[in-house]
């Protein structure tokens, strides 16, 4: 992680009558372009240069930090959006400024979204069916039984090969992997939290009760993981699969979170790091940066921990109602942040380029 400075549009005709009749710029039909609503400005904190890629006219939302919405490489951005009356998918190009209309759904859940393998298309849920959508296509994967009610959650392995989706009826929630056939993995009482495929090895992991839990995919070796005393907030797994990352909050200390790593195999754990606060974490490709969003009123910051040593850099201020709802997110590459803020009202993204800040990472996967 290099600490110098990171670094620092034009309207169109077509985008300018639109502004001028009050028509919502994203307003279409499936497969349309459009010029894109970022908006460059200086944080007010740290004087960086940050992205607000979604106007305040209306809201839009990134999926689960589970899910993800940056590609690989940083350089397009998948968000949902109610622009268009309806909330809709939307690709948002960073090169170019181009905004593409995605589907036509009837019930888009706009918690849950994510690339497939290669970003090569993407996963969604449209009411209770779980949606596919490549290569121009789209197709139905899977349709919960309707006293199930509509999926919360989608988490995709990295290699394409299944998906992890689950569903909370009020009472009970249930998990299913999807892959050649629908597997149920377990029925629990109560919601659930950060659903996350294990990548490179057959496994599933999900947040419940405060407790990290992991299923091992054969259908009767869920097991509840032996980290430190205290509330797991979300847990993600390294690139490699060998361990889980998690967000804590330790007993002895409501205020404060801290970073750690299980190894499930072995049981070992350890302290990565205390945080100032995070209400959210994530990881870059490599695990050596984490990226926070703080809970501090005070301080309500985006900020960077290197893991080596432990140092946090503020980037930005996010000022949501409440940190956890930011869901900010790393892509793979590292050369890219971006997050989701209530601070003026709507729901509305931002995006920055780290990629001066953060050392690229490779893609593994």
């Amino acid at each position: 992680m290099r600490l110098a400075p990171s670094p620092f549009r034009r309207f169109s005709r077509r985008k300018a009558l639109g502004l001028a009749a009050g028509i919502p710029l994203l307003a279409g039909a499936k497969g349309q372009e459009s010029p894109g609503e970022a908006k460059k400005f200086l944080d007010a904190t740290t004087e960086f240069e940050v992205l607000r890629v979604t106007a305040l006219s209306h809201n839009a939302w990134l999926p689960l930090a589970s899910d993800r919405a940056l590609t690989r490489r940083g350089d397009a951005l998948l968000f949902a959006s109610d622009a268009s009356g309806a909330p809709q998918l939307y690709r948002h190009d960073f090169k170019g400024n181009k905004i593409r209309q995605l589907t036509e759904a009837a019930a888009l859940n706009t918690n849950t979204f994510t690339w497939t393998a290669g970003d090569r298309g993407f996963c969604y849920l449209d009411g209770r069916k779980v949606m596919q959508s490549g290569a121009g296509r789209d197709r139905v994967l899977y349709e919960w039984p309707a006293d199930w009610g509509e999926s919360p959650r989608l988490a995709a392995a990295e290699d394409g090969t299944m998906l992890a989706i689950s569903a909370y009826n009020g009472t009970k929630t249930k998990l299913v992997l999807l892959g050649k056939t629908a597997l149920p993995l377990e029925e629990r009482t109560g919601d659930i939290g950060t659903l996350c495929v294990r990548p490179k090895r057959p496994g599933v992991s999900y947040v419940g009760g405060g407790e990290l839990r992991l299923s091992r995919l054969d259908g009767k070796a869920l097991v509840t993981l032996r980290t430190a005393p205290g509330e797991v907030l979300s847990a993600y797994w390294t690139a490699d699969g060998a361990s889980l990352l998690y967000l804590l909050r330790p007993d002895a200390d409501a205020k404060r979170t801290e970073i750690r790593e299980i190894v499930p195999e072995s049981g070992v754990e350890a302290l990565v790091a205390k945080t100032t606060q995070y209400g959210h974490f994530q990881r870059n490709g490599d695990a050596s940066v984490f990226l926070g969003a703080s809970l501090s009123v005070a301080s309500p910051h985006i900020l960077l921990l290197l893991r080596s040593v432990k140092r946090e850099l503020t980037i930005c201020e996010h000022r949501c109602s409440d940190a956890r709802l930011t869901r900010a997110v790393f892509a793979a590459n590292s050369s890219r942040i971006a997050f989701q803020t209530d601070r003026h009202g709507k729901m509305t993204i931002y995006a920055m380029a780290v990629d001066r800040l953060v050392e690229e990472t490779e893609d593994n996967t």
